[in-house]
């Protein structure tokens, strides 16, 4: 019996383990979860043998495996999956990105690849959607509140303005923007024009003319590398003092091809107005609203502004075989902004080919960008040519209705053959919006093309060479008509023309070597060494203007034979010459690795530039030096910590001189017949000198479900390029520069993510991005200019404005100075025996800069839907406001509606003496004192900080079958800068009026900050 039961067990499990042994045929096909197209090269494994498989072209693949057996499918950059072999012999499978793998690797100079984990400094990337969830025209604005240590400001202008980018703080005199770099190639983006002070030149006003980066594609970005400090971007040499911007850019992938449709379509409204007073008129005649007593009147304000709307639609192609891949694509923006008559139009093509030849040795890359964008009507803010100046200082006069002025802004006078504007009142600073915009035009043109090429040739296993060059070309053209019947400051009886156009240009060439080889079991070499030429050439063009006093011969005609040459001293018919620059350079970087635990970095870099001609020197050399310690690998940790790593590095980077400053300038003044000598170097120069050190420390918890990365750091940057005024000497020398000074910036960096929830249904990952940078001028004087203690930016007290933007030895970068009334020892006004507060001076009344910024972003995933939130934050700082200082000297504020129902400020005040104050100060005459052109603009000091909804995208991914042409559809809800969860000043403090240097935090008539709300579509077929 027992035989019987033992020969029944036994032919029983021979039963079973023969169904599980049978093999069964599986095929199927793997494609990606985010746009659903097949993926080639994924590894099937069956768990546990040697038996596997790959997906070939098209995705598909076939594999033998028992029934029970586990399929592992993996693939580099996506998260691996299993599969348990059942009785079903198709197993379709989708694979995600993973994030973790894909941040293993990062781009840093030079298009350098290295793991992060060897990096020895500050360096965070951004993946292409979280780029382009929520979409901008430009797509550096999409950086803001993502990336520690980095604030975006954008111009005021609206559609189409620049934007300036700060890395850890403003460090210099001349320029503070990070340079930027494309597929490992410095990108060429100087703009042709920023305002630097209240009203910029008589001819363009303050007008934003734009710069290079606002010309990209935003779909044709595969991710952005933020070098933030002087260690990471020591390889630039006297190009990286200010920090590097490294884009890649997309590329064709092995594969079918595949055509990628995107349309985003957004619609924006004014988001912060001043608030205006509707309850008291102003008299006839008059240009304020204080003598014509109370009456109700229209808030026209928010009347005149539009919906703004704004369409960028891209198609792209890509695909390719394994020896060759191409990317091709092509983007279309348009839109109008809030202000009538502003409209944007936009092309952008990109074709980009890579090859493989010579048995794979050899990888070509070629690619071309050709981008093309015209602007009608540009904003301007300041005082002259804004629409804004009439609209926000019309006076509401009784029996008047600024609705006349938008139909009829122009009328016909007898006798006269052209119509004349028609506005209230006579005033150099503002005239008719409506004329403005219809007799005031402008066009911008920018166009912007980019060639390059590169070739890596393999030579064996641990080294290659790799040759690069580019040419890259911008074209700015500027055009303002001004009719007959202009304002008179701007322009003569018969109306101005102007005509402006910049080219600029830049050759790049760099040759690199590259070695990676092991040593041993333990040790790793990562070495390059090479050199680069830099050609450009900025600022060639012309410009030319018919002047204030000229004008044209026949009124409204605009083109320059039309110039009255009776007054050939008036108008300009100029070529500007461009300023060139050639850069030669040498360099070289180690990365030394020990059993994956210790890498020690080092860098070198040699520049000579055509600047340093009529120098004591002929070039500079530019070291750095960092280290970084896996303490994971290195030493037993608690389980909880799965990564940790400290780090510290220097560095020493630079600031190249401006073309021409060690070199004389000349001039040609019209009727002289010798050339005069205005600029020289005296002295011996060299480029600003940053030295910076910083450590660092990264860890992760809970399997990789924790990450924390901080970093403190110290900057001083010496030798600030600063002018000083030279005596003429008989000789015409106006003014030199000298090297002096020294900037400091010291702060903290932090940087946490986390995976809150993540399971098969839902996943709430959360980013968190905080900074905090203290700036300090220690030094500015020097031998050459013992009193020279300062060096004023923007200089708006000799327009009357009373303000100044001043660096001062002992202060802060971003210190602005205003005229202020004068306070006793508890803070109370003085007032004089007329009842107006007494002149305090200029005195420093706050800084434009944030104290601490913070960042935070939320993506969550259900299902198919998606929702991502970011918050933006910054703490800190203060703006100053023109603008309200206008409103309340015309009486036009609801601050001055309210004292007149009160019948008095409120306020505390003391009388010259010192005595208490005891009567009512009246409202018109405090505020026409206070208010205005020469009031006491420091009174309008506002606190910076603002907690905002930066951006918004509620999205869902449609399940397309397999048979539809149509292989993925996303679709999705958006916003940016929806409210504000907390907002002091009367404005958007994160506008500036000019992203260049001395304009930040000012308010002067600046367009109003937006809001968008929109939708985005994407489609891959």
């Amino acid at each position: 019996m027992k035989q019987k039961f033992f020969t029944f067990i036994g032919l029983s499990l021979f039963s079973i383990l023969g169904i599980f042994g049978q093999d069964v045929q599986i095929s199927g096909t793997v494609t990606s979860m985010s746009d659903g197209l097949p993926l080639p090269g994924v590894n099937i494994i069956v768990a546990g043998t040697s038996t596997g498989s790959q997906t070939d072209f098209d995705g598909k693949y076939s594999i033998s495996a028992p029934q029970g057996a586990v399929l592992q499918f993996s693939y580099l950059g996506m998260r691996a999956v299993e599969r348990t072999v059942g009785s079903e012999t198709v197993i379709n499978v989708q694979l995600e990105e993973d994030a973790d793998q894909l941040s293993e690797v990062v781009v840093t100079a030079l298009g350098i690849k290295k793991s992060r984990k060897s990096l020895t400094y500050a360096a965070q990337d951004l993946k292409s959607d979280e780029l382009t969830k929520v979409k901008d025209a430009n797509p550096i604005n999409s950086l803001s509140g993502k990336v520690s240590g980095l604030t975006v400001n954008r111009s005021s202008s609206g559609l189409g303005g620049s934007v300036k980018v700060t890395l850890r703080g403003n460090s210099s005199t001349r320029t503070n923007q990070p340079l930027y770099v494309i597929d490992g190639i410095p990108l060429s983006n100087n703009s042709s024009y920023q305002p630097n002070n209240a009203f910029g030149d008589f001819g363009g006003g303050n007008r934003d003319g734009g710069d290079a980066l606002s010309l990209l594609n935003p779909d044709d970005i595969e991710s952005m590398t933020v070098l933030k400090g002087a260690s990471a971007s020591a390889l630039y040499g006297s190009q990286g003092a200010n920090g590097v911007i490294l884009i890649t850019t997309k590329k064709g992938k092995e594969g079918s091809f595949k055509v990628t449709y995107s349309s985003n379509l957004t619609f924006e409204n004014a988001a912060s107005l001043p608030e205006f007073q509707t309850e008291y008129l102003g008299a006839a005649g008059e240009n304020n609203a204080w003598n014509g007593g109370k009456g109700a009147s229209d808030d026209h304000v928010e009347d005149f502004f539009n919906t703004g709307v704004t369409a960028i639609n891209s198609v792209s192609i890509s695909g390719g075989t394994e020896k060759a891949q191409t990317y091709f694509s092509y983007a279309n923006t348009s839109g109008s902004g809030i202000t009538p008559s502003h409209k944007l139009k936009r092309h952008s093509l990109n074709f980009r080919e890579t090859a493989k030849l010579f048995d794979d040795r050899l990888t070509a890359n070629a690619n071309i960008t050709l981008s093309t964008q015209s602007i009608d009507n540009k904003p301007v803010n300041g005082l002259y040519f804004n629409p804004l100046t009439g609209l926000y200082l019309y006076p509401r006069v009784g029996g008047d209705s600024f609705s006349n002025y938008e139909n009829t802004y122009e009328t016909f006078v007898p006798g006269n053959i052209h119509p004349q504007q028609n506005w209230i009142f006579q005033e150099d600073i503002q005239q008719n919006p409506y004329w403005i915009i219809n007799r005031n035009q402008s066009d911008d043109l920018n166009q912007k093309l980019i060639t390059a090429l590169s070739l890596q040739f393999k030579v064996n296993d641990w080294l290659s060479f790799q040759t690069r060059g580019s040419y890259d070309r911008t074209i700015n053209k500027f055009e303002k008509r001004l009719y007959a019947t202009t304002e008179a400051t701007l322009a003569p009886a018969t109306g101005r023309f102007i005509y402006r156009e910049t080219e600029d240009t830049q050759l790049y060439a760099d040759l690199i070597a590259t070695i990676n080889k092991d040593f041993g079991e333990d040790w790793n070499l990562s070495a390059n060494i090479g050199t680069s030429i830099t050609n450009s050439k900025i600022g060639e063009g012309l410009n030319l203007d018919s002047g204030v006093n000229g004008g044209l011969r026949v009124p409204n005609q605009f083109i320059v034979q039309n110039f009255d040459s009776n007054f050939a001293n008036s108008f300009t018919l100029a070529q500007t010459l461009a300023g060139k620059r050639e850069q030669q350079s040498v360099f070289a970087s180690t990365t030394l690795g020990f059993k994956e635990m210790i890498y020690l970095d080092l860098t070198a870099r040699n520049d000579w530039t055509s600047t340093l001609s009529n120098t004591d020197n002929n070039s500079f050399f530019y070291p750095s030096v960092g280290i970084t310690t896996i303490l994971s690998e290195a030493f037993e940790l608690p389980e909880a910590i799965s990564y940790a790593k400290v780090r510290a590095s220097y560095a020493e980077v630079g600031n190249d001189l401006p073309a021409f400053v060690s070199q004389p300038q000349f001039s040609a003044p019209f009727g002289q017949g010798a050339f005069i000598q205005s600029i020289t170097s005296v002295v011996p120069l060299k480029p600003e000198l940053q030295k910076s050190t910083e450590f660092g420390l990264e860890a992760k918890f809970i399997d990789n479900r924790l990450g924390f990365n901080a970093t403190y750091y110290q900057t001083n940057t010496n030798d600030q390029i600063i002018p000083i005024s030279t005596p003429t000497s008989g000789q015409g020398l106006t003014q030199t520069f000298i090297n002096a000074g020294n900037i400091q910036n010291q702060g903290l960096e932090v940087s946490i993510n986390a995976s809150i929830i993540r399971n098969d249904n839902f996943e709430w990952n959360s980013i968190l991005n905080y900074a905090v940078n203290d700036n300090k001028v220690k030094e500015l004087r020097s031998e050459l200019a013992p009193d020279q203690d300062e060096v004023i930016l923007t200089d708006a007290v000799p327009s009357n404005i009373n303000y100044r933007y001043i660096i001062k030895e002992g202060g802060s970068f971003g210190d602005i100075y205003a005229q202020t009334t004068e306070r006793d020892a508890n803070g109370n006004i003085v007032l004089a025996a007329d009842g107006t507060p007494v002149n305090g001076g200029i005195n420093l009344v706050g800084n434009a800069n944030p104290d601490w910024t913070l960042g935070w972003n939320n993506s969550f995933e259900y299902k198919n839907i998606t929702l991502n939130v970011l918050v933006d934050a910054r703490f800190g700082g203060e703006v100053l406001s023109i603008t309200e200082g206008y409103l309340d000297e015309r009486g036009l504020s609801q601050r001055t509606a309210d004292a007149r129902n009160a019948g008095a400020v409120a306020g505390s005040f003391v009388n010259e003496d010192g005595t208490p104050f005891t009567g009512t100060v009246d409202p018109q005459a405090y505020y026409t004192a206070v208010g205005g052109r020469q009031g006491f603009t420091g009174e309008y000091v506002y606190d910076a900080t603002n907690i905002r909804l930066a951006e918004l995208s509620l999205g869902y991914r449609f399940k397309l079958p397999e048979s539809l042409f149509i292989k993925s559809a996303n679709f999705s809800v958006i916003g940016r800068n929806l409210f504000f969860f907390h907002k002091d000043a009367p404005f958007d403090p994160n506008i500036s009026a000019s992203t260049g240097e001395g304009l930040q935090g000012i308010d002067l008539f600046s367009q109003p900050t937006t809001r968008s709300l929109g939708f985005n579509l994407q489609l891959t077929f």
